[in-house]
């Protein structure tokens, strides 16, 4: 190998080394990377207005899927919320725990998409497996407005019909429309470390 070849490929090397290890700083635009020290890993609860004026509360526990920060796992929980689709499916007993993605798409901005279900408990002819009645996805891009809270700008909720998963997969067919889709703005809150609280005496023991 002739030594100008030599430099070629060790040049094309060196800059393919520079490409993985300063991806963070062409996505953020700049050499700033991180430009705040935010992480988006821990637990975030939400709010999330209904008709009847009753807000249903979601909670997301975050974590990254490698050191690299472009993806996050979600899991949620529903600690309140409509297990029946507020009233589309009324025989639906319990919602499934939500599971999706956080992507990052900027310095401080992820496209999120999260499924969960809605469940008919099942008795002993279904060898107590429950019936899935509906699927709900919830979609949108995500932004941190502060270290301690994320919006979700231009969230939609598309709720699909159990005969809209023809494969049986548990998840809506390509192309299927939802039954109904909802818009909104959700704000998610780091779920913070509270104080402790002063002990309230206790009675002792009788006197004998």
């Amino acid at each position: 190998m002739n030594r100008k070849r030599k430099i070629v490929i060790v040049s094309a090397i060196g800059i393919l080394a520079l490409v993985l290890t300063t991806g963070w700083r062409v996505l953020a635009g700049g050499d700033g990377w991180p430009p705040e020290p935010w992480s988006l890993e821990g637990i975030w609860t939400t709010m999330l207005p209904t008709p009847a004026g009753i807000s249903s509360i979601n909670s997301f526990i975050i974590t990254a899927q490698g050191a690299e920060g472009m993806v996050y796992t979600v899991v949620g929980k529903h600690p309140q919320c409509s297990t029946t689709g507020l009233g589309m499916f009324p025989e639906a007993d319990r919602l499934s725990d939500m599971m999706g993605y956080f992507v990052r798409t900027g310095a401080n901005t992820f496209r999120i998409s999260v499924i969960y279900h809605g469940v008919k408990e099942g008795g002993p002819e279904r060898m107590g497996l429950g019936e899935i009645l509906y699927m709900t996805v919830l979609t949108g891009t995500a932004e941190f407005v502060d270290s301690e809270t994320l919006v979700l700008n231009d969230g939609t909720i598309g709720v699909y019909a159990a005969d809209q998963d023809a494969d049986g997969d548990r998840l809506p067919d390509d192309g299927a429309k939802p039954v109904v889709c909802f818009q909104g703005t959700q704000t998610f809150k780091r779920l913070p470390m509270f104080p402790s609280c002063e002990p309230t005496p206790m009675p002792g023991p009788p006197q004998q």
